[in-house]
């Protein structure tokens, strides 16, 4: 079995199904990563609204609702896997004047909004060090947030950097959007990810890793 970086007190990146639990690591890894897809999600839709696609009448544009924003085949690969993404956030890229890069700058504010939303659970904890406390919960928080945003770096649906793919080759557009491309990608990604976790063969979650870390220790020295 795959042993991921370990990070005191808990291993990155955090698979619930291949550990001996705490309940405290469990519900706190439950809270992180709802807080995780929420910011992704609002992200996406504020940069999308912000750079022209508006959509004043679409209710579920924004609602900072954790639970609406669950995505069933996100919510199994953030068990197997330790990182997951939200509901596919709907962009009209033609109300964009830069339709290409406008669409590409607003899917990947989720993984920006996750590196935010890091770096504010770390200065917790820096602040509970400061005073000799140590913290399970907002260490948890960061990690999660970390995982997801490096993870989100990968160009396969449906994670936030696939969005490159239509940009570059305008044809793939409606094919990248469909929920047929995004199926199979998150298929993809279910399957191989949990294959690297039950098995001794990593190799891209390595290289995440190692990335995953280099930023925990910029956050929390």
């Amino acid at each position: 079995m795959t042993q991921p970086v370990s990070i005191l007190p808990f291993p990155i990146p955090f698979c619930p199904i291949l550990y001996h639990l705490r309940v405290d690591d469990l519900i706190s890894f439950a809270v992180a990563a709802l807080m995780a897809i929420t910011a992704h999600a609002e992200a996406q839709a504020f940069m999308a609204t912000l750079l022209g696609d508006a959509q004043e009448k679409n209710p579920k544009r924004f609602h900072f609702n954790a639970f609406l924003h669950l995505d069933i085949a996100g919510i199994l690969c953030f068990i197997t896997a330790g990182f997951g993404w939200p509901r596919h956030v709907q962009v009209q890229s033609e109300r964009f004047s830069r339709p290409r890069l406008y669409t590409v700058l607003s899917y990947l504010a989720g993984p920006v909004s996750n590196l935010f939303l890091a770096s504010i659970a770390g200065s917790v904890v820096w602040l509970y060090q400061h005073f000799g406390v140590e913290d399970r919960v907002f260490r948890m928080v960061a990690a999660v947030n970390l995982t997801v945003a490096v993870y989100h770096l990968l160009p396969i649906p449906p994670l936030a950097a696939s969005s490159i793919w239509p940009a570059l080759f305008p044809g793939l557009a409606k094919r990248w959007a469909s929920g047929t491309w995004q199926t199979v990608g998150a298929a993809a990604l279910i399957l191989y990810f949990g294959f690297e976790r039950i098995t001794a063969h990593p190799f891209i979650s390595d290289k995440l890793t190692e990335m995953i870390m280099a930023f925990y220790h910029i956050i929390i020295p």
